[in-house]
């Protein structure tokens, strides 16, 4: 089972979030869940709404981190 971590697009660093794969492309992903940046800098809020585990396959890169 693979873990991808969430990072902030804007300001790179980690959102202090993971989320274990399943295995199914189609199944929604953490749906309603609101990811804020933790830093003071950045006040990005990131909202999942559609997301499915596909989608977040597609943005991870190889070192299993995915830039929302």
């Amino acid at each position: 089972m693979q873990e991808i971590e969430f990072y902030c697009r804007k300001c790179k660093k980690s959102m202090k979030m993971t989320y274990s794969l399943c295995g199914e492309d189609s199944a929604p992903a953490m749906r309603g869940i609101m990811i804020r940046c933790h830093t003071r800098k950045c006040t990005r809020v990131v909202t999942l709404r559609n997301f499915t585990e596909g989608q977040i396959k597609t943005r991870t890169d190889a070192l299993g981190k995915c830039y929302l």
